[in-house]
């Protein structure tokens, strides 16, 4: 699993228009990563290309709503 910092730099490649296996290539190489950890990156990077984007938070009045989510530990 990749931490946000490691999401962050493939997210920055693919919104260059790299693609997932440039990208998984390139750092394998890069940071001479064994042939899983290069697997792992191109997964990564295919699974954020391929994720919907997050819809825009509601908003009334054109400051945001507080949504508060109801539950407990069990």
């Amino acid at each position: 699993m990749l931490n946000i910092l490691q999401r962050n730099v493939i997210r920055g490649f693919l919104d260059e228009g790299m693609d997932p296996d440039g990208i998984a290539d390139y750092l394998g190489r890069l940071n001479d990563l064994g042939p899983l950890e290069v697997v792992t990156i191109r997964s990564a990077a295919y699974d954020m290309l391929n994720e919907q984007p997050a819809d825009a938070p509601d908003v009334a009045g054109g400051r945001p709503v507080l949504t508060l989510i109801a539950g407990g530990a069990a």
